[in-house]
């Protein structure tokens, strides 16, 4: 009689630590270096290049990673298809991700691939989940279709740090809404205050997030608090709220059709000539 395999069901969503995040671990993925000519900061693509791969390549090891263990048996070959990423970047995000003490790289037999295990996996006090099934773009290939749309560019790496922190910052006492202000979140990231608006923009139009913005205090709009709704988590906004669309983003609502009927009448009887 033939064994019959059983497989275990796979899950829409994975497990995420999130210490290092709250602690600022984020910031450490900068696009800055000094530079000692000018004794400035000056932009590094170079090592804009690798946060952005390194972040990439963390998500997607959490989301191949043994969900009691925290351990992930993966070859090169496997995380090149996840994430689009080459062999070389692939070797140097594991390189940073070791040496920010985000991951740790077990020896074993080469046809088994690498064994990583995803640090703080068991003593992180809390945790959050990656929309897993959301990130695959409703099913599990072989890529993690979200992720390759983040390019090596600046927009792509405040983005990256900015959906990150929202994953740790969701509030299950709040429905699973996560409510944090730009001043937060450039704390959070050190993404610059001015670049968050894109990246939540950017978010918005992957439909990685949803949003409402918050109000504006009367004495300055720094103090406001946006709600960010992370899709792919089962979770809803109230039906009170209405849903707020980014400025800038190219998602327009369609126009009533007494709207519609109203602009017509009105150029209909309108004199000619004005």
């Amino acid at each position: 009689m033939s064994k019959i395999e059983v497989r275990r069901p796979v899950s829409d969503w994975a497990k995420l630590p999130i210490d290092w995040i709250r602690e600022g671990g984020l910031a450490n993925f900068a696009d800055e270096s000094y530079s000692p000519k000018s004794m400035w900061m000056k932009e590094d693509k170079s090592a804009r290049n690798v946060g952005i791969s390194s972040l990439k390549l963390y998500l997607a090891l959490c989301c191949r990673a043994d969900f009691i263990t925290g351990n992930a048996s993966v070859t090169y070959e496997e995380l090149i298809r996840l994430t689009g990423l080459s062999r070389p970047t692939v070797a140097k995000a594991l390189k940073r991700l070791e040496t920010e003490e985000l991951i740790q790289r077990k020896a074993q037999a080469l046809r088994k691939g690498s064994s990583i295990l995803i640090c703080g996996w068991v003593e992180s006090k809390s945790w959050a989940k990656i929309p897993k099934r959301w990130l695959y773009d409703g099913s599990f290939g072989a890529k993690i279709l979200m992720l390759t749309e983040f390019n090596f560019s600046r927009s792509s790496l405040s983005a990256l740090k900015i959906y990150i922190a929202l994953l740790a910052y969701r509030d299950s006492n709040r429905g699973g809404i996560a409510m944090l202000s730009y001043d937060r979140l450039a704390l959070v990231t050190g993404v610059k205050r001015h670049h968050i608006a894109d990246a939540i923009t950017r978010l918005y139009d992957l439909r990685m997030i949803s949003f409402r913005q918050g109000d504006f205090s009367e004495d300055s709009d720094f103090s406001r608090t946006n709600r960010y709704l992370v899709r792919g988590l089962g979770v809803h906004w109230p039906k009170a709220d209405e849903l707020e669309v980014p400025q800038g983003s190219p998602h327009k609502s369609r126009p009533s059709a007494a709207g519609i009927a109203a602009a017509n009448s009105f150029v209909s009887t309108s004199p000619k000539g004005t």
